[in-house]
């Protein structure tokens, strides 16, 4: 990860730093090396607006086809299984899970930068916490892949995991920029707030609710806590993408030309 400014955190896809003097004596491997610029803010703000406008389409599509009660507040998964929503919840999912897992990358490098110091404990933190994100990101893709109908428990652990390891990660990243007050704007850490706790009710009231009363006295409170859940998870990444963007992040990917010449 590199900011526009030259700082690069230690966390870049080329994780060797080379020197001025090292540039100047092998100034033939840098010119012979291509390199791409990847802006992960602006693929974030995507992948949020392509899980919202899934939601909202599948649920439509639902809604026509009678799939679910036009008077009641479903639960998410069941928008999406039957065509044509099942195809369009893999296909959006399925890609905001693969941002997701990078971004939950890039957030580690970024708060190991503006939020740490070299080889202190929030470091350590940040690579640790990573691991429940990368978690998160791997249920969502469970949860595209495996239809509800297909087997409702398999899918219902994935869907339930993925809200629980999202809001225990958001506790972990807030922790580190609540000690470290400079390394996003008063705005964005108090939006970030308010996206844990819409999660952490949310999360709350799926569970509860479900395990406490039977699913047809309670379906469309479920149902709001699990949609309270994941709009305030995908909240919380658009705030990621306004942190990136303000300290101009950018990921740079160096890929090696080939100099083997033809005979």
């Amino acid at each position: 990860m590199r900011q526009r400014d030259g700082r690069s955190s230690g966390c870049a896809i080329d994780r060797r730093t080379m020197s001025s003097a090292d540039v100047e004596r092998a100034p033939s491997a840098a010119a012979a090396a291509t390199t791409y610029e990847l802006q992960p803010g602006r693929l974030i703000r995507i992948a949020c607006v392509s899980v919202v406008l899934c939601i909202v389409v599948t649920f439509a599509c639902a809604t026509t086809e009678s799939v679910i009660y036009s008077d009641v507040f479903p639960v998410i998964s069941e928008t999406f299984v039957t065509e044509p929503g099942s195809y369009i919840a893999e296909f959006c999912l399925g890609f905001s899970a693969w941002v997701l897992f990078a971004m939950v990358w890039v957030v580690r490098a970024y708060l190991e930068t503006y939020a740490s110091y070299k080889g202190d404990a929030w470091a350590r933190h940040a690579r640790r916490s990573a691991y429940v994100g990368y978690v998160g990101a791997v249920c969502i893709a469970l949860t595209a892949a495996i239809n509800m109908w297909e087997s409702f428990v398999a899918h219902i652990i994935a869907a339930f995991t993925f809200m629980f390891a999202q809001s225990i990660w958001i506790a972990c990243v807030l922790a580190q920029l609540r000690a470290h007050p400079d390394a996003v704007s008063t705005v964005s850490y108090r939006a970030k707030c308010c996206a844990l706790v819409g999660a952490t009710i949310g999360v709350l009231i799926f569970t509860v609710l479900s395990s406490a009363v039977k699913r047809e006295d309670a379906y469309s409170f479920i149902g709001a806590g699990e949609w309270l859940a994941v709009f305030s998870i995908i909240f919380f990444a658009y705030t990621i993408a306004w942190d990136f963007e303000a300290k101009k992040v950018a990921v740079v990917l160096r890929v090696p030309e080939s100099n083997t010449s033809h005979l």
